[in-house]
């Protein structure tokens, strides 16, 4: 969630969803900045918290003038980002350098962005610091002796501080501050899912990423998720599914339980019920001819998981998205934790 305001809102201190950390991050603008230049980071973290399991990040995009009354206490685990343009230096006069002063004592980490690399010399916290600085700003940097220990460098971590050279580079940035929240292998898969790293191999659903996150990146695990994506419209069995891993059945059925207290056939159907949902929601093709493509075989079947996961018939799905429905209406529910673990063998 997104707050953009000079006052605090009343739900701007909300927690988290049970079992996930909270994050809260402040993203300050220069006072002539338009709120739409903060508008890729909002967009990254809400799919943070989509994608994500460990930790959800509340954003609050505001001026600096908007922090004079923020009390400490009320936004734990605090990143801030100031956020500059790649045209002017982010100067300050005395009272908003006490105010910058007061929220980098308070903030866990600070980023900083384009010209916003010139506040750490107007408050003397810049000088051992390795910066990520656009060109631009090279010659008056070294004047300010703020200095890049890898010059050409768009993103740049030297402790609690980050920087990137300009609001173009920030998502890359962002995603080194969700390594530090969340692992290196879930802001990667991240990263991947998002199209902002290249890759080997195909992107990963949203089932397999959460996935594979959970399992800590087992090799195992990965190269099933990627068979069971390659076979989507004729499901293997858990036996074939083994033997082209080269392991046995049982090997595989503990592996799952191991990670997720789930069965393999179970994460299959997930991927395929994934798979059916985004092509009863992008595509115009038959209710039926889905089911087909997505291994149910018949629509019966396609409607019991489609209303498992998602909580609608596939006709109301596919009604809701060509009218335009906000996808907050049709959200997929968790794995039920009644699911059993037998009939392994069976095609799926």
């Amino acid at each position: 969630m997104t707050h953009f305001s000079t006052q605090h809102a009343q739900n701007d201190f909300a927690v988290a969803p049970q079992g996930r950390k909270q994050r809260n991050i402040d993203v300050i603008l220069p006072e002539s900045a338009s709120r739409s230049a903060a508008q890729v980071i909002t967009d990254l973290f809400h799919a943070a918290n989509h994608l994500l399991d460990d930790v959800y990040y509340r954003v609050r995009v505001c001026p600096l003038e908007a922090l004079s009354s923020d009390p400490a206490a009320a936004r734990p685990r605090r990143l801030v980002i100031f956020l500059g343009d790649i045209q002017q230096r982010w100067q300050l006069d005395s009272k908003e350098r006490a105010r910058v002063n007061q929220v980098m004592r308070v903030a866990d980490r600070t980023a900083f962005v384009g010209g916003a690399i010139f506040l750490l010399h107007e408050l003397e916290r810049g000088q051992d610091l390795d910066l990520a600085i656009h060109p631009n700003f090279q010659a008056s940097a070294g004047e300010c002796n703020l200095f890049s220990s890898e010059p050409g460098a768009s993103t740049a971590v030297s402790g609690s501080v980050h920087s990137a050279i300009s609001s173009f580079a920030a998502p890359r940035m962002l995603i080194d501050i969700i390594a530090a929240d969340c692992g290196r292998l879930a802001a990667d898969g991240m990263a991947n899912y998002l199209g902002l790293e290249a890759r080997k191999g195909p992107t990963k659903s949203r089932v397999a990423l959460n996935l594979e996150q959970k399992s800590a990146g087992d090799t195992l695990i990965s190269q099933s998720l990627a068979v069971m994506q390659d076979h989507i419209e004729a499901p293997l069995s858990v036996a074939e599914l083994a033997e082209s891993l080269s392991v046995s059945t049982r090997c595989l059925q503990r592996r799952y339980t191991r990670h997720f207290q789930r069965s393999p056939l179970s994460v299959y159907r997930a991927l395929r019920t994934e798979r059916a949902h985004q092509l009863l929601t992008q595509t115009d093709i038959p209710v039926r001819q889905v089911a087909v493509a997505t291994g149910f075989g018949s629509y019966q079947n396609l409607s019991q998981h489609i209303r498992e996961t998602y909580g609608h018939s596939p006709d109301v799905i596919r009604r809701s998205a060509f009218r335009g429905v906000a996808p907050e209406t049709v959200r997929p529910t968790r794995f039920r934790q009644s699911e059993g673990l037998s009939g392994e063998n069976r095609v799926m």
